[in-house]
């Protein structure tokens, strides 16, 4: 409470200070008045002063604001005259002051690159003063940067991830980020510069504020430059080969990427879209695959440096081109494709937690992953203040053929094959434009997709569903998904004062198709299940809905008010049978939110949002389909429903001169179910799952905190965030309501540290303790604690030697602390702008990696088989 205590105590405090004035005429010898004298007031014998002005015509004041002293220092300083102090008494009173002629020499001043300064709303990181020498392309900046992180590629500041990623104020690559993240060399690089409450879509500038930050690389100059890399190296044959020139022009920008390896590194990723244009209008929509309902059994992944685990061969193509007219307008085109080939292999030992008993079952698995994705788009742009024009046109196939051989508690083999292919289309349009002083936008997304895919499994499972109890050879699902969405809206925004009133009329219709069936191969002779495991689905959902947006703003207050409310009617079919017909649902999805820019450094916020909700029919059927060997589904004809309620209070901290940053947020919310998903587990941990017409209820209490410095005295930057949340929720197994328990606490501190040029280092720590309770009392407890060092010596100008070390302990029963330790040198050739080196990665031939995890009613552990030792030289290479 003390903190509430100290502000009132100085609002109160407030009107008793600054009370006392302090005027006065300066004169020269000849008594003429002095312009431009700067004027400054301190306590008597202190250092800093607690005010400051200039005179005009001779004249100045000032308002005093000190208490607890009689007298202060006046100081007068002005280059042509010498400098003159006075005490004077602590009262309003008018003085007179001659000041004596003189000259003022300054001293030598040394103006060094400062690391982080603020210019009205963005916030410039200088790169070189956060650089070592082992840093390479400029995502090896950003991440050290306070105030930034770097999550999965996602890039997030102070907590919230970045809404554009601009290199000289041209966004080339929508959102896939990445590749230039990881190939951009960090020397071309001038500032990293943070744009808060950016408006990326201008004619909304003067209308709407925004609260979300971009993102933006200023370069040293216009210019082509890129990464290259040849690398080869044994235990297997590994490969790493790649070139990814770049052009960034003032109205030109192409960057062109050929990459393959074999050596553990996912190149692929780097073409995941982490955002998909603007903020406000309709028309962002991204184009995902299309739903999948079957999948192999496999490991999941380990939450470490990849190239240890991951047994790859990848070979990837991408180019992306941006031409802004003269008129404005912005012409972007890009094409991918990869085609990667992944090995996964290990042992998961899983805990099945029920209200009678604890059932283990294990899984030896050797699974191969065959995936080939192919994305083209183009995007016509004019973002002006008078005119808004974006549409988006995408194209997207995904094609999969996988294969996975499985030892079931030691003694009974399982082989897995599984495709999925995915083909979709998607045009995205959005027009706005002021029509005398109202702002209209018209926005329309249409989007197609062709989904089959298909699962085999041999021998067939789930005998007493599908075959009377007699085993069988090979069970076959067949699913074929085709969807069509289609999405329209009318817009309009008018100012009225500091209010913006924003009525929104939109209507989406969503269509699909799901076939599906299931065969079992017995005696080599195929047979097709009954009615009960096949589907023949055709269902549409059309929503109308109506919204009046409300929006104030002043210098420090910001308000937005949204009330939706939705009409929607639900159709569907089942074998040409009417199951729903023009089922009505209404829906009210009402959200505020507040925010008070209390200073230049702090701010806060909050927002609440409630809603009633039905589920979309993509997963509307209601006979069995298989979504692994022992895993099947069905779910009754119903449309279901939950109402929400979220709140949420957030703070934000920074202080640009020291690079100091803060940020802490808590949310609350509450989901209420008309339904609920029930389970039936048997002794082989086989789940078939079902809906029941039962409420359910789930709740969530969330805090995450982050606090980061740079320290340049000592070129330091230091991070600490920290995370917690509480989840209860129902749950439904083997006829058996229950309500699990979740709880979940951890933590991260890192240190970068560049100030010697002989040797820098990076530490980071990381602790977590998630607990789970259950039905019975029954509970599964994970903790972890790990540790990782990164050392560079360069001992020569050219010669580097970079040792990284990582430690993992976590509490499974017998598994003792897991080491990690990598090893490289580096020779650097200036004059190429070339680094040769020698890399051993995982030097003490660890062979496996354990983890654990829980979900839902089950407790994971997973042993992952890693690469071998591998020795790798390669040379990359900047131009």
């Amino acid at each position: 409470m003390k903190y509430p205590i100290i502000l009132l105590f100085l609002f109160f405090s407030l009107p008793s200070l600054g009370q006392t004035i302090v005027s006065g005429t300066l004169m020269d010898e000849n008594m003429q008045p002095i312009d431009n004298v700067s004027v400054s007031y301190k306590k008597i014998n202190a250092v800093a002063p607690l005010g400051f002005t200039k005179s005009e015509n001779g004249s100045f004041k000032l308002q005093l604001k000190v208490n607890e002293t009689d007298s202060i220092q006046l100081i007068f300083n002005h280059l042509s005259y010498a400098q003159k102090t006075v005490v004077i008494p602590v009262k309003t009173a008018s003085y007179r002051f001659t000041l004596a002629k003189g000259e003022r020499w300054l001293k030598e001043v040394k103006v060094g690159n400062v690391p982080v300064f603020k210019r009205k709303d963005t916030i410039n990181y200088n790169v070189e003063a956060f650089s070592g020498k082992e840093d390479r392309v400029i995502a090896d900046i950003i991440k050290k940067l306070p105030g930034i992180e770097i999550e999965g590629g996602r890039i997030l500041y102070q907590g919230r991830p970045i809404q554009k990623y601009m290199v000289n104020n041209l966004d080339l690559m929508e959102g896939r980020y990445g590749m230039i993240n990881n190939n951009l060399p960090a020397n071309a690089v001038k500032n990293v510069q943070i744009v808060e409450n950016d408006q990326p879509i201008k004619i909304l500038d003067s209308l709407l504020f925004s609260d979300r930050a971009s993102l933006n690389l200023e370069l040293k100059k216009f210019t082509s430059t890129g990464t290259g890399k040849i690398g080869m190296g044994a235990q297997p044959m590994l490969w790493d080969v790649g070139v990814t020139p770049m052009t960034f022009g003032k109205t030109f920008q192409m960057l062109n990427s050929v990459q393959s390896n074999n050596i553990g590194y996912d190149a692929a990723k780097d073409l995941r879209a982490f955002y998909t244009g603007g903020t406000f209008f309709g028309s962002q929509a991204d184009m995902g695959d299309g739903p999948s309902y079957i999948s192999l059994r496999d490991l999941n992944s380990p939450e470490f440096d990849e190239k240890k685990w991951l047994d790859n061969k990848l070979f990837l193509f991408n180019t992306n081109v941006l031409q802004k007219l003269k008129n404005g307008l912005e012409l972007k085109g890009n094409v991918s494709y990869y085609d990667d080939t992944r090995k996964r292999q290990g042992f998961t030992s899983t805990r099945y937690y029920t209200s009678d008993e604890i059932l283990v079952n294990s899984e030896r698995i050797d699974n191969r992953f065959r995936t080939n994705v192919l994305d083209a788009g183009l995007l016509v742009e004019k973002n002006e203040k008078k005119i808004y024009l974006r549409n988006t046109f995408k194209y997207h196939k995904r094609w999969n053929s996988d294969l996975g051989n499985l030892v079931f508690n030691q003694d009974t083999p399982i082989e897995q094959r599984s495709a999925y292919t995915d083909e979709s289309l998607m045009n995205s349009l959005s027009l706005a434009r002021f029509l005398g002083r109202q702002l209209v936008n018209i926005s329309s997304t249409i989007e197609w997709h062709n989904t089959p895919q298909r699962l085999l499994v041999s021998p067939g499972q789930f005998e007493d569903i599908l075959n009377n109890g007699m085993s069988y050879e090979q069970m076959k699902q067949s699913v074929h998904y085709k969807g069509l969405q289609w999405n329209n809206s009318l817009n309009f925004v008018r100012k009225l004062g500091n209010w913006r009133l924003s009525p929104n009329i939109a209507l989406n219709y969503d269509r699909n198709i799901l076939d599906s069936d299931i065969s079992i191969e017995e005696d080599h002779s195929e047979k097709m299940l009954s009615d009960n495991y096949q589907n023949a689905v055709k269902n549409s959902q059309m929503q109308l809905s109506l919204n009046l947006g409300l929006f104030w703003e002043n210098r420090r207050w910001k308000f937005n008010l949204s009330a939706p409310y939705g009409i929607n009617y639900f159709n569907s079919e089942q074998k040409n049978v009417k199951t729903l017909s023009n089922v009505l649902r209404n829906t009210f999805q009402p959200s505020a939110s507040l925010i008070h820019l209390m200073n230049s450094k702090n701010e806060w916020s909050v927002a609440v949002s409630g809603r009633n909700h039905y589920g979309k029919l993509n997963n509307f059927y209601d006979a069995y389909i298989i979504s692994q060997y022992r895993s099947m589904q069905r779910y009754d004809t119903k449309v279901l429903g939950s109402s929400d309620l979220k709140t949420s209070v957030s703070y934000r901290y920074k202080n640009t001169l020291k690079a100091n940053f803060a940020n802490v947020d808590y949310s609350y919310s509450r989901e209420s179910r008309d339904y609920i998903f029930a389970s039936h587990l048997d002794s082989l941990g086989r789940v078939n799952t079902g809906i029941l017409d039962r409420n359910s209820l789930n709740e969530s209490h969330s805090l995450n905190a982050g606090l980061s410095r740079f320290f340049a005295n000592i070129k330091t930057v230091m991070k600490v965030n920290a995370r917690t949340n509480w989840t209860q929720m129902d749950y439904l197994l083997n006829e058996v309501m229950a309500r699990q328990r979740m709880f979940n606490l951890g933590g991260t501190l890192e240190v970068i540290n560049n100030f010697s040029s002989v040797i820098s280092g990076e530490y980071k720590a990381a602790f977590g303790h998630s607990m789970n309770r259950l039905a019975e009392g029954r509970e599964n407890n994970i903790i972890y604690n790990n540790h990782f060092l990164n050392v560079m010596f360069t001992p020569l100008a050219q010669h580097t030697v970079i040792l990284k070390s990582s430690l993992y302990n976590n509490n499974i029963p017998e598994q003792s602390a897991q080491y990690f330790f990598d090893g490289t040198y580096r020779y650097h050739i200036n004059k190429w702008k070339t680094d040769i080196e020698l890399s051993i990665n995982n030097l003490l031939n660890n062979n496996r990696y354990a983890q654990q995890y829980s979900t839902d009613y089950q407790l994971i552990q997973t042993y992952f088989e890693l690469r071998p030792r591998q020795i790798l030289v390669s040379t990359s290479f900047r131009f």
